[in-house]
């Protein structure tokens, strides 16, 4: 753990975090795009496959949701890792600032 007990030492840890999130802000970019694609190719795969279905609303609804549920999952798993990853660090970096507004009080 980083002692954060110096306006300086906690100076250096948010442009940690600021430089964290700028390398990764690509990454979750192309992981949005692509999870926003999959999703869009999802629903209209299972529309198709409800309009092929026979039988009554639910059991259309049902055969197309079987035949499309794993759909984007590698796209979408991408996307709320990458997501979960940003709050986490734009968690720390709240907290950062925080601990320097406390330390200025000081």
């Amino acid at each position: 753990m980083t002692d954060l007990s110096t306006p300086g030492a906690v100076m250096l840890r948010l442009a940690e975090i600021e430089n964290d999130l700028a390398v990764r802000q690509n990454t979750l970019e192309s992981a949005a795009l692509a999870w926003f694609r999959a999703k869009r190719d999802k629903e209209h795969n299972r529309a198709v496959e409800f309009l092929r279905a026979e039988g009554t609303v639910a059991e259309r609804q049902a055969k197309a949701d079987e035949q499309t549920a794993l759909d984007g999952k590698q796209e979408e798993a991408e996307w709320e890792a990458l997501r979960a990853v940003v709050r986490v660090l734009e968690t720390r970096a709240t907290i950062g600032m925080a601990l320097l507004k406390a330390q200025g009080r000081a």
